[in-house]
This record gives C-alpha cells, sequence and structure tokens, in this order.
C-alpha cells in the first residue's frame, strides 16, 4: 500500500452478517448493499483516497456475491467482534505514514458527494476522531446531552460521546490507542464490539470526537441521519 493519499478507507464487508438480527438494524425497503458499495465507489473522490476491502467469508464466499471481481483481503471470523479485531490487526500491519487519515468503515453506510473533503474538514476542529455519520439518537436519548459546535467551509461539526465502528482517526493516533480498540471487541456478548464504551472511554481519555451536521454518511438502519432523503443516494 502507497502512502500518496490523505485517506485510506478499510471496508468491512460480507454477505450476511448476524447483527442484522438485532433490534436496530431494521432495514428500508430499498436497502442493498451493492448499491451501497457502489454509492461508496462514485462518491470517492480518487485523489484523496484509496480503497482496500476485507471481506469475511464466513457467511458467504466472495466469489458468489458482486465483489468476485474485486480484490479483497480475506477473513473468516463470523460475528462483528471478530472481524473488527481482525480489520485493526490488518490496519496495524500496514505501516502507514502517521499522519494518514484512515477511515474504518462499515458495509451499510451511504455517503453524500464531497464526503472526503468534508472528512478532512473534520480535523481542522482539533478532533482526534471524526464521523459523517449524524446520530439521531444524540437529539432524544441522551437528555441534557451538550456539544460543543464548530464549522468549517463546508458544514457545522458538533462534539458527541459516541459513534458507531465507523469513523475516522489519523493513523499515528489509532495505533496509540489500539489496545482501547482492542480491549471493547474482546469478549464481548454476542460477538458484537461495545462501540458505546470504546467511545466513552476514548472521551475519559481526552480524546474528541466529532460528527458532520448534517450528516455527510448514514447507518442504513432504522437511525437515519437526518435531514436527507438517503434514498435519493443509492
Amino acid at each position: 500500500m502507497t502512502n500518496d493519499k490523505q485517506i485510506v478507507i478499510f471496508l468491512r464487508q460480507c454477505f450476511y452478517s448476524p447483527c442484522s438480527k438485532e433490534d436496530n438494524r431494521d432495514r428500508p425497503v430499498w436497502f442493498d448493499k451493492e448499491k451501497i458499495f457502489h454509492n461508496l465507489l462514485h462518491t470517492i473522490n480518487p485523489e484523496l483516497a484509496q480503497l482496500v476491502v476485507v471481506y469475511d467469508e464466513a457467511f458467504g464466499e466472495k466469489k458468489d456475491t458482486f465483489l468476485h471481481y474485486w480484490h479483497t483481503i480475506d477473513i473468516n471470523c463470523g460475528n462483528e467482534a471478530d472481524s473488527y479485531l481482525a480489520l485493526m490487526d490488518i490496519i496495524k500491519n500496514q505501516k502507514l505514514n502517521k499522519e494518514i487519515i484512515v477511515y474504518v468503515l462499515e458495509d451499510d453506510y451511504l455517503h453524500r458527494k464531497n464526503w472526503c473533503e468534508v472528512l478532512l474538514e473534520g480535523f481542522e476542529t482539533g478532533a482526534r476522531y471524526v464521523t459523517l455519520y449524524d446520530h439521531p439518537d444524540k437529539y432524544n436519548d441522551y437528555g441534557e446531552l451538550k456539544s460543543k459546535i464548530f464549522v468549517t467551509k463546508s458544514c457545522h461539526w458538533r462534539t458527541t460521546p459516541s459513534t458507531t465502528n465507523t469513523f475516522a482517526v489519523k493513523y499515528g493516533d489509532l495505533m496509540e490507542d489500539m489496545n482501547t480498540h482492542i480491549a471493547w471487541s474482546s469478549n464481548t456478548p454476542g460477538g458484537i464490539s461495545n462501540d458505546t464504551g470504546r467511545f466513552n472511554a476514548l472521551s475519559d481519555e481526552g480524546k474528541l470526537l466529532v460528527s458532520s451536521i448534517p450528516g455527510y454518511s448514514t447507518h442504513v438502519n432504522n437511525q437515519m441521519s437526518p435531514l436527507m432523503n438517503w434514498e435519493d443516494y443509492v
């Protein structure tokens, strides 16, 4: 892998995941992983970012999917937490420049145009971690949650206490925080990482997380980033 891009996207892709049975995984009728993958390809700025696909073959061989033509790093894990740990191991072995932004991405996120540029802006706020997902639960389920607001060229940003396992961080910072990332995906109930615990722990260590408002991406489930008609993006 070269160090000539500012962003390296590590996409975890699978044909089927046991996580799909979780209560918060209700999908809109238009949900389609292949279309979501093509949305990613069509919205990446190739001058800024390169894509690495990590495919978990535990629930379906790649040759039987739309990724059959795509070069992937293959793993065989079978649950979210183990695949996250495998991904962390893959990223550690890349030996990237410490200033390169690593975008850890799950396979059920849609993106808007220019998200690469906006992602870079997120680091102008001084945050250590950046997400483009504007969590609707942060407006309803957190009581008296208070956020600091920043503004960059394209949008506003808010501090937020946690996010999912889709986030961006500089490679050097991820390496420093690696033990925390490993801890919250190790020996977890049901084979699912505790992403809230992970980011609460990082916050306790003073590592700021910001999310764009409005969102430049969304988790495609029953908690999508507000104000956008995301079906228009598939």
